[in-house]
């Protein structure tokens, strides 16, 4: 089964602290789901950074770990930075310079291994074309 979209960092600060119960259900079905093996859903390598430097300010780093280590639990992996995610997150930058460059190796991940689909409800991958933002949506 082919990877369906990859989850950008937004996708686990809504999951681990929801907003409202329809974002609290979604995210925890959506969990659910690749943990059966019925979606099969990732993340890229530079979400680790920015659940660290976001989460591991306020709940310690420790915590990050132990949710890294869950969501590895739940089926999800990590695709780390290839040359070939670098160049086209470099290309983004170019074509889209208010998408931050953690946005872009994102955006450039699901390119090149997720049918161009990112999970998130951040703006800023509004501005690359041809991408495929979902949010609150099945995948």
């Amino acid at each position: 089964m082919a990877l369906e979209a990859v989850l950008d960092t937004r996708f686990y600060f809504s999951y681990y602290s929801p907003e409202n119960k329809e974002i609290a259900a979604w995210s925890k079905a959506m969990i659910q789901s690749v943990s059966k093996g019925e979606i099969r859903l990732a993340s890229s390598t530079i979400t680790v950074t920015e659940l660290y430097n976001t989460m591991g300010k306020t709940l310690g780093k420790d915590v990050v770990k132990t949710r890294i280590a869950s969501i590895r639990a739940s089926n999800i992996r990590f695709i780390p930075v290839t040359e070939e995610i670098a160049q086209l997150a470099g290309e983004i930058t170019l074509t889209a310079p208010e998408v931050p460059l953690a946005d872009a190796i994102i955006a450039a991940t699901a390119f090149i291994d997720a049918k161009a689909t990112v999970i998130t409800d951040d703006d800023h991958f509004k501005h690359i074309k041809q991408l495929k933002v979902k949010w609150l949506k099945e995948v």
